[in-house]
């Protein structure tokens, strides 16, 4: 078999069945099993399903629609051929509510920025036992062999095997806490393999008796996962010293003109501000700097040690589809417009407090996930990079968890306040 970014399968597959992916809206995984003979007529005709699965909850109306299988993704896992599938219509048109083709169309748009842009990701996650308790607690880089190690060096294994470019994994700061840090790929093919390193970890934790969880804070108290994304352009944004040249700060400065709305993408859900705005480890005023840990963006090294715009903001409950797209078409904005991000903010890697700080105001991040819909509403660049078709049932579902979210009782609001006069 082939490996992602690869020209298609080199012999016929051994396995029996092919897992033909999708993504919805909301970044949920859907499949279409079918008879490994019959994965070749797919790539060609496509195969029928109802897209109206691509609105994920939000979904109503039936319409029919074609998955076209890219031979480039085609692995061997589990016993099966995988495949990550674009949408298109009867007609053979790209199907723009499908995040995969909606960043496909979005790489075609922004060609110029597009060509050169690379992206690597470090994807926290925990690891819990069946009664959602932490499997381990060794701590920040902790020296630990166990089966939270085992999981991970597993997975680690697969994602090599199957050609996603994997630099490092390791313990991080919450109990049950690991990171595994994905090579640079173009913006297609890491929303690729994030996709597949998610569905890796969840079997490889099942097999080992273990839920692995990719929610943004799934423990109170304890420190929430990020998925946080480095940026490089071949070529462009930094100078030989490794400082951002005019090109580079008019990409950051893009991305923080942007910051407000792309939070809805990076930070999807209700329990996504659980970890925003939660001390030095997660970001949350609207700037940029060296090393501090709660700016939205940090210039600096990458994983693989290249100097790299990493985004800070995102958790791995991301679409990583329309996260990459409102990356890309928020720079080329800053691009186009020649935006200056203003001062780079070191001052406290204790938090942020617009109070106290006197070196630079920001804005602040939305706190609840309705300012942050509202904000990417108000976004005319990032509301026209989507399709409507695409945007309103994600807006529209979001909203709808938010209310639900809102309508429940806590315990923590019956310890406080039940027996209160």
């Amino acid at each position: 078999m082939s490996t992602p970014g690869g020209d298609g399968p080199a012999a016929m597959p051994s396995a029996e069945w092919a897992r033909l992916i999708f993504v919805d809206v909301f970044g949920g995984s859907h499949a279409v099993l079918l008879p490994a003979g019959r994965l070749q007529e797919a790539v060609a005709s496509g195969v029928p399903f109802d897209g109206s699965a691509l609105e994920g909850r939000s979904r109503h109306l039936e319409f029919d629609m074609l998955l076209r299988p890219d031979p480039s993704t085609f692995v061997e896992f589990g016993g099966e051929i995988r495949a990550a599938c674009t949408v298109t219509t009867r007609g053979g048109e790209p199907c723009l509510v499908d995040p995969r083709a909606a960043l496909a169309e979005i790489v075609c748009r922004t060609a110029e920025l597009a060509e050169g842009f690379e992206v690597a990701a470090e994807l926290e996650y925990y690891l819990l036992d069946r009664h959602r308790a932490p499997i381990d607690s060794a701590g920040y880089f902790g020296d630990l062999t166990g089966v939270g190690t085992a999981v991970t060096k597993e997975a680690v294994d697969l994602l090599g095997s199957l050609g996603v470019p994997v630099v490092s994994a390791h313990l991080e700061a919450g109990p049950g806490q690991y990171e595994i840090d994905l090579g640079a790929l173009p913006a297609v093919l890491l929303a690729d393999a994030l996709v597949l390193a998610k569905a890796i970890l969840r079997q490889v934790a099942e097999e080992h008796g273990v839920v692995v969880t990719f929610m943004a804070r799934p423990l109170a108290a304890q420190p929430g996962s990020g998925l946080h994304l480095h940026q490089h352009v071949r070529g462009r944004l930094f100078d030989e010293r490794w400082r951002l040249d005019e090109d580079g700060r008019a990409f950051v400065a893009g991305q923080l003109f942007h910051a407000r709305g792309l939070t809805a993408l990076a930070a999807p859900n209700v329990n996504s501000y659980q970890r925003l705005h939660d001390g030095p480890e997660a970001p949350g005023p609207v700037v940029w700097g060296h090393q501090s840990r709660n700016a939205v963006i940090r210039v600096g090294s990458s994983v693989e040690q290249r100097p790299s715009v990493e985004f800070r903001v995102a958790d791995p409950a991301a679409n990583p589809y329309l996260l990459l797209g409102g990356l890309l078409v928020t720079a080329a904005d800053g691009l186009a417009r020649g935006l200056d991000p203003g001062p780079a903010f070191d001052e406290d890697i204790g938090g942020y407090d617009p109070a106290t700080v006197t070196k630079i105001s920001a804005q602040l991040l939305p706190r609840v996930l309705d300012q942050a819909l509202d904000a990417l509403l108000a976004d005319d660049v990032l509301v026209d990079a989507f399709d409507a078709q695409l945007l309103t049932p994600m807006v529209d579902g979001r909203r709808a968890e938010a209310q639900a979210y809102r309508a429940q009782v806590t315990t923590w609001e019956l310890g406080r306040y039940l027996t209160d006069a």
